[in-house]
């Protein structure tokens, strides 16, 4: 009976297949196990009904173990099948074309900004400004020495009047003195003239000729050498001079100070009674008793003794404090001069003096025989000439000024007013003036140092509207219009910046064009600007978040669909889909999303999370209320 109820057993499902607990249920060999037992005493009788009990224990607990998994097994058939993984998954919608948001960077740059400086070198003498200071167009900046300068220019304006003055001469003529002093110029030459043409007087020869026995006897008292009386003269002055410089030596003596003492004092006293005298006299002529003249006396012969009285205290001081040692010195070199000649004469004539009086008297001798001999032609015909020179100086002084030389006179005085001109350029250029308006940014020198031409003094940057130089590729220039207003980041903050100016040029460095764009004041210079431009690609394609994006075959990037389950007759839970892996291209990256181009379809759902840990035909869940309204797949 309990062997019927197994066979009978209904098949169940585990797993989505169906299994057959038992086709046939084996007959126990329980009868040749029992044959072969021989028991060896009397109960075997007893062993094998235990033998079957047994046998039918071990069936019924076998058939009950089957009974309870069936019964377990019905209540949930989920626990049954594989773990199913949630996922999530967005429908994918076909697009035509894509934005680009790129951000180009710029520095804020003040509309204008100099360094400024001077045109030449020179000592910095002051500034008058200070970092941070709003100045205004032609405000003083610094200022260079000009004093050099000014004097250059002082000489200039002396050479100037002086040209002027000589133009005046040279308009109004020449002044009658100087035509007279000409003429009488131009008669002494012809004088000169008519003497050598009529040839050396009597009395000149005569001069010349004594003038040559004179240098001749000098000569013969040089070769007999210095008389004894001479000699002794010498030795007498010597002498004289040696008791000079021992006076001075020795100092003045007591009684000559005592002198000296005495008359300052008598002179001190003339002085006190000329004083009173001079006092009782005022007095008188204030009241009218003496004249003026009276007066005067008595105050000039006061004066009078006080000058001598100063001349006495000078000598006598002169007398106490004793000779000075310049005077000694002095003395000793005149003692030293009387030696030299005492031993000079007492050594003789030194022969360079006999030659060169020998020369003396050969040139006299030479001057004699010239005039004896007459005056030469050339003589003649230089004095001519010298004749006619003064005559051409007369006749020019006579017929005035050639307009040739006034012209020559005013182009020199444009001369030194050119020169004069160039000093006032180089003055105004030795102070810096602000070119226009702006505020000091920063001072880079103090006074005292010597400044290079064009080496910066002040930063100067200027106020108002700012200005900020972009590079751009050139493709996305030309969304750009000049005055129209495109948005700009600075930090967290949001401009509006007006175009300026789109510059033609495409740098060779960078390979974009520049942009410039006005900005507001509030901006300072220096600042990060950040342009964002938007360009629009035509192209076909999906949006999908990047995380959807999984690696397939040979290094491309797929993406998992999900599809029906391809076994149907499964019982599956509602929402369970199976994964496909669809290859695709990413065609551009934004942020977290891609756009990519591949075995796609719109509407197909695609997995956004866990990607990682899917395979190709996997049995996944999936709720439609997960799919999030700002996935981004339609943007």
């Amino acid at each position: 009976m309990k062997e019927k109820n197994l066979l009978d057993s209904k098949p169940h499902e585990i797993n989505g297949k169906v299994e057959i607990l038992t086709e046939k249920m084996e007959t126990l060999p329980i009868q040749s196990e029992v044959t072969n037992f021989k028991p060896k005493v009397k109960n075997r009788k007893f062993l094998r009904v235990g033998l079957v009990l047994l046998t039918l224990g071990i069936a019924f607990g076998g058939l009950k173990f089957i009974q309870e998994r069936n019964i377990s097994a019905k209540p949930n058939l989920e626990t049954t099948l594989p773990n199913i993984l949630s996922v999530q998954a967005i429908p994918i919608k076909l697009v035509n074309s894509y934005s680009v948001s790129q951000s180009y960077t710029g520095i804020v740059e003040a509309k204008r900004t100099s360094e400024l400086g001077f045109e030449q070198s020179g000592l910095l003498t002051s500034i008058y400004i200070e970092e941070g200071e709003e100045v205004t167009k032609g405000t003083v900046i610094a200022q260079l020495d000009t004093s050099q300068t000014k004097a250059q220019k002082a000489v200039l304006i002396a050479q100037k009047d002086r040209a002027i003055a000589t133009l005046k001469e040279l308009e109004n003529g020449a002044r009658p003195e100087v035509i007279a002093a000409t003429r009488a110029s131009l008669a002494q030459e012809q004088a000169k003239l008519r003497e050598l043409q009529t040839g050396p007087r009597p009395e000149v020869i005569a001069a010349t000729r004594a003038s040559l026995l004179q240098e001749q006897a000098k000569l013969q008292e040089l070769q007999t050498g210095p008389r004894p009386e001479v000699i002794a003269a010498t030795r007498a002055s010597l002498l004289q001079e040696q008791a000079k410089l021992q006076e001075l030596q020795t100092g003045a003596r007591i009684e000559d100070i005592e002198v000296a003492r005495s008359g300052v004092l008598d002179l001190e006293e003339q002085l006190n009674l000329a004083r009173l005298q001079e006092k009782r006299r005022e007095e008188l002529y204030t009241e009218g008793a003496i004249s003026q003249e009276q007066f005067d006396e008595a105050s000039t012969q006061a004066d009078t003794l006080q000058a001598r009285l100063e001349q006495a205290k000078s000598e006598l001081e002169k007398l106490e404090t004793g000779t000075r040692r310049e005077q000694v010195e002095a003395q000793q070199a005149r003692v030293r001069q009387a030696q030299s000649q005492l031993d000079e004469l007492i050594a003789g004539t030194r022969s360079e003096q006999i030659e060169a009086q020998r020369a003396r008297v050969s040139q006299v001798q030479s001057q004699l025989d010239e005039l004896i001999a007459g005056t030469r032609s050339e003589q003649i015909e230089a004095q001519r000439a010298r004749v006619g020179q003064v005559q051409s100086q007369l006749d020019e002084l006579i017929a005035g000024t050639r307009s040739e030389q006034i012209e020559a006179q005013q182009a020199e005085i444009r001369r030194f007013e050119a020169q004069i001109s160039e000093i006032d350029v180089v003055l105004r250029k030795s102070t810096l003036f602000a070119p226009f308006s702006g505020t000091v940014s920063v001072r880079h020198l103090d006074e005292g140092v010597v400044v290079n031409a064009g080496q910066g003094v002040v930063r100067l940057v200027e106020g108002g509207e700012r200005k900020v130089r972009v590079g751009v590729p050139p493709a996305n220039t030309s969304s750009l219009r000049v005055g129209s207003q495109q948005e700009v980041r600075v930090g967290e903050r949001i401009y509006n910046a007006r175009v300026l100016s789109i510059l033609p040029e495409v740098d060779s460095m960078t390979r974009t064009q520049t942009v410039i764009l006005a900005l507001p004041q509030s901006i300072a210079p220096g600042t990060v600007v950040r342009l964002g431009l938007n360009q629009t690609y035509e192209m076909e394609g999906y949006w999908l978040p990047t995380s959807a994006l999984v690696w397939g075959e040979r290094g491309l990037l797929a993406s998992y669909a999900l599809v029906p389950p391809s076994q149907s007759d499964l019982d599956l839970p509602a929402g369970t889909y199976q994964t496909e892996k669809r290859m695709v291209e990413v065609l551009h990256t934004e942020g977290d999303r891609s756009l990519v181009r591949g075995v796609l379809q719109p509407g197909d759902l695609i997995v956004t999370n866990g990607t990682n840990q899917l395979t190709p035909g996997q049995l996944v869940r999936f709720n439609a209320t997960n799919i999030m309204p700002n996935s981004g797949v339609t943007r």
